[in-house]
C-alpha cells in the first residue's frame, strides 16, 4: 500500500518538476553570450543555468565522494573487527563454561 502511494507521489513530483522545467526553458529562452578561455558561445539562458547547476551538482558529488567514501570504508572495516572480536568472546565464553 505505502509503496504504491510513494510511487504515485514520486510520479507527481516528477511531473511537477518537468512542467516547471519546461516553463523555465520557455520563459528564459533569450540567448546570452558565454565567454570562456578559448572563445565565446551564444546559448539560451535556460541552458546556461541548467549546465551551471549540473556542473555544481557533479562537483559536489565528486567532493562528497572523496570525503564520504574513505569514512564508509573505515566504518566497514571497524564493523568487521567488532564482529570478529564478538565471535572470539563468544568462543572463549563457551570454552570457559563450567563442566558438569
Amino acid at each position: 500500500m505505502w509503496s504504491r502511494i510513494v510511487r504515485i507521489v514520486g510520479i507527481l513530483v516528477f511531473l511537477v518538476v518537468l512542467v516547471i522545467g519546461i516553463e523555465f526553458a520557455t520563459v528564459n529562452s533569450a540567448p546570452v553570450t558565454v565567454n570562456y578561455f578559448i572563445g565565446t558561445l551564444s546559448l539560451p539562458l535556460s541552458l546556461v543555468v541548467v549546465c551551471a547547476f549540473t556542473v555544481g551538482v557533479l562537483l559536489t558529488l565528486l567532493v562528497g565522494a572523496t570525503v564520504v567514501l574513505p569514512l564508509r570504508l573505515r566504518a566497514a572495516g571497524l564493523r568487521r573487527d567488532v564482529a570478529a572480536r564478538e565471535y572470539e568472546i563468544e568462543r572463549l565464553r563457551k570454552n570457559d563454561a563450567p563442566r558438569a
